[in-house]
């Protein structure tokens, strides 16, 4: 395979440290300056949520010295041999010029900021579009024997296989070391020895979050599950999705394989959809939809994925209200009060409210890539995939 990796030649490692060091220091004086909302657990993140490099960060007094470094770099990875590489760190840096002018105060339309952070399709899912996935829903739903409207065959099927919330840890623990055996059979034996643990939190916007450094999952116990979708968020959050998805980039940067930018996650950039879109896609990855139920699931969390696009859509760029927003979260992704507060406190933080985009286009992206392989060419798209830094534009070009 011609683009198995990057081809990472010497300029480019040089570089990748220049642009380590900018963005350590980007973020080191947003900081400072940016004003706290009330999602202490998302604050935190600041704009580079894992760093696990020893640079220093540069010192920055203002918004101009960042923007001329980030200029310059770009310039400079003008001339680095890889496409593939070359045409990721445009985009990437594009994104963070972007991110900068924003985090100073220029303000622009939000669905330009989709476009220019994350480089991905800004449009939201028409109505067409959204009844075809409610009519595949049904189909797989009345397959499986419900009866009923759509909505009362999807509370069925929910209630059937609800875990209850005092098993939720022992499910999960269980099913980190299935997903964890899988990848290390099908994709990665380095991950052998890295162990997860499930802790159950309370009062966070999000389903599910991954601790790498802690060696943790997060699950949010404040909302309800059903076996499908905590399987679904281990392969998302840690095998195959996020804790083996960094720990192959911190393997490859320490043996000096892989450039320093791979040791960074960045919140809105380029790089967001692919880091999304391979949680999302992990399940594929390693075989594990095996029941009508998986297939259930893998159809009702496409339908969750783009009720949080389009809801975003609806806050920021056509100024609805929570109280129009609510209906049809419950009417198009069957979502109950608890689910919907949730992602209304998501969608509505400042940084996050362009990420959500990250996840249904990193996951269509990725798929669409993923779809052509034939099994024997898998385990090179997986180099590839794991080991490159990538954009939701840069990851088709695999071959």
């Amino acid at each position: 395979m011609g683009t198995k990796t990057a081809g990472f030649e010497s300029l480019d490692l040089k570089l990748s440290q220049e642009y380590t060091q900018i963005v350590l220091g980007m973020d080191e004086f947003y900081r400072k300056s940016a004003s706290s909302s009330n999602e202490a657990s998302l604050d935190k993140e600041g704009l580079v949520p894992i760093h696990l490099t020893n640079e220093s960060p540069n010192s920055y007094v203002s918004w101009n010295d960042i923007f001329s470094d980030l200029e310059n770099l770009r310039n400079k990875y003008v001339t680095i041999q890889s496409e593939v590489r070359r045409n990721y760190m445009q985009q990437q840096i594009g994104s963070l010029l972007t991110l900068a002018k924003w985090c100073s105060g220029k303000e622009s339309p939000f669905r330009e900021k989709v476009r220019d952070l994350l480089y991905v399709n800004e449009n939201p899912f028409s109505v067409a579009e959204r009844n075809e996935l409610h009519q595949r829903l049904d189909t797989l739903l009345s397959k499986k024997g419900l009866k009923g409207s759509l909505r009362e065959k999807v509370s069925k099927w929910e209630q059937e296989q609800n875990v209850p919330s005092q098993q939720i840890e022992t499910v999960l623990s269980d099913l980190l070391l299935q997903g964890k055996e899988r990848v290390v059979q099908k994709m990665f034996k380095e991950m052998e020895e890295v162990e997860v643990s499930p802790v159950v939190v309370y009062g966070v916007p999000y389903s599910a979050y991954c601790d790498y450094v802690g060696g943790k999952m997060y699950i949010n116990g404040d909302l309800s599950y059903t076996y499908e979708a905590l399987k679904h968020l281990v392969t998302h959050e840690s095998f195959p999705g996020h804790t083996t998805h960094m720990r192959i980039r911190e393997l490859g940067v320490q043996s000096g394989d892989i450039p320093l930018d791979a040791a960074l996650v960045i919140t809105n950039t380029a790089s967001s959809s692919i880091f999304e879109g391979i949680g999302d896609n992990g399940i594929h990855f390693i075989d594990w939809v095996e029941t009508i139920d998986d297939e259930i699931y893998q159809v009702y969390q496409e339908i969750k994925s783009i009720s949080g696009l389009n809801a975003a859509h609806m806050i920021h760029a056509e100024q609805k209200s929570d109280e129009e927003v609510a209906p049809f979260l419950k009417e198009f992704a069957f979502g109950d009060d608890n689910w919907i507060q949730s992602r209304l406190r998501f969608f509505k933080h400042t940084l996050r409210a362009p990420f959500i985009y990250s996840y249904w286009r990193g996951n269509e992206a990725v798929q669409e890539v993923y779809r052509k392989l034939t099994e024997s060419s898998k385990p090179a798209f997986y180099e590839f995939l794991y080991k490159n830094m990538l954009s939701a534009d840069t990851v088709k070009q695999f071959r």
